[in-house]
């Protein structure tokens, strides 16, 4: 098994666009509403009048980290508009990443987001958790952030998850070594968790998302 930690994408909600990403952000809108496929960096190059296609990058990268669009690595057009308004993700309330306790539920707010743009394809599958707490500072996951989790994903070494130790809930590093699972704080000042008698995943972390109009 792997050492690496798994990789969390964190993203910024309220962050505002550029005047070059807004503008990048409309041309790809407009081809959409014409019925054309997304372009390449190279359209959007010529488009602009960029001498390179680092700065397309650039902005398609921003527009992802924003939450506008997914892009899709392994394709040449793999520009996706995402469209928030159609997918409501449950917000469960809030976990502790802290010492375990019994997490606070909140079944009727919801969180607007496209869970695609995560890394999640089965919306049915996603969920949101509010984080209290510090223990996971270390992964860049601070009090008051909203944790985008993945439901039925297979933990990994690294991962971080939410899940129940002996009955209480928290958020941690998943821990996998010589046979034996445990949770790892992200902050010295918390211990390990060894599981007494049950240790159960509730879901894979893919995203961390920080409002900055907080």
């Amino acid at each position: 098994m792997s050492g690496v930690l798994g990789t969390i994408r964190t993203y910024s909600m309220g962050s505002p666009l550029t005047s070059a990403q807004e503008a990048v952000l409309k041309y790809l809108e407009k081809r959409s509403k014409d019925g054309h496929s997304p372009p390449t960096h190279r359209e959007i190059c010529s488009n602009f009048g960029y001498r390179s296609p680092r700065a397309a990058t650039d902005h398609l990268l921003a527009l992802e980290r924003k939450g506008y669009i997914v892009r899709e690595s392994k394709r040449a057009r793999g520009v996706v508009l995402v469209d928030r308004s159609q997918y409501k993700l449950p917000l469960l309330g809030r976990i502790v990443a802290g010492l375990p306790s019994e997490a606070q539920v909140s079944v009727n707010e919801y969180f607007r987001s496209d869970p695609r743009a995560f890394g999640i394809r089965d919306q049915s599958k996603a969920f949101a958790l509010r984080i209290r707490g510090d223990s996971m500072i270390g992964r860049g996951i601070f009090d008051g952030d909203i944790v985008l989790l993945e439901h039925d994903a297979i933990p990994r070494h690294g991962d971080v998850v939410a899940a129940l130790i002996d009955s209480e809930s928290t958020l941690k590093t998943f821990i996998r070594k010589d046979g034996k699972t445990w949770l790892r704080a992200e902050n010295p000042r918390y211990p390990d968790l060894i599981p007494a008698w049950d240790l159960r995943v509730q879901g894979v972390a893919r995203a961390v998302i920080r409002d900055l109009n907080k």
